[in-house]
C-alpha cells in the first residue's frame, strides 16, 4: 500500500568540508569521510609512520 524511497530526492546526500578543500556535495558514507579525516590528522600520520617502522622491522 505504501511506497518507500530508497534514495533521497534531489541532489547529493550531504555537503562535506574537508580541511584544505572547499565544501562540496558528496554521497560518501560518514564512515568513509571520518576515515579520510583521521588519516590526514596528526594522529593518523603518526600511526602510518609507526606502521611503516613495524613493517621495516618485520622484513
Amino acid at each position: 500500500m505504501f511506497e518507500r524511497a530508497n534514495t533521497k530526492a534531489g541532489g547529493a546526500g550531504r555537503t562535506v568540508k574537508l580541511p584544505g578543500k572547499t565544501a562540496q556535495h558528496s554521497d560518501a558514507r560518514p564512515v568513509d569521510i571520518a576515515r579520510e579525516l583521521r588519516a590526514k590528522s596528526e594522529l593518523g600520520l603518526r600511526e602510518a609512520q609507526l606502521a611503516r617502522a613495524e613493517a621495516k622491522l618485520d622484513g
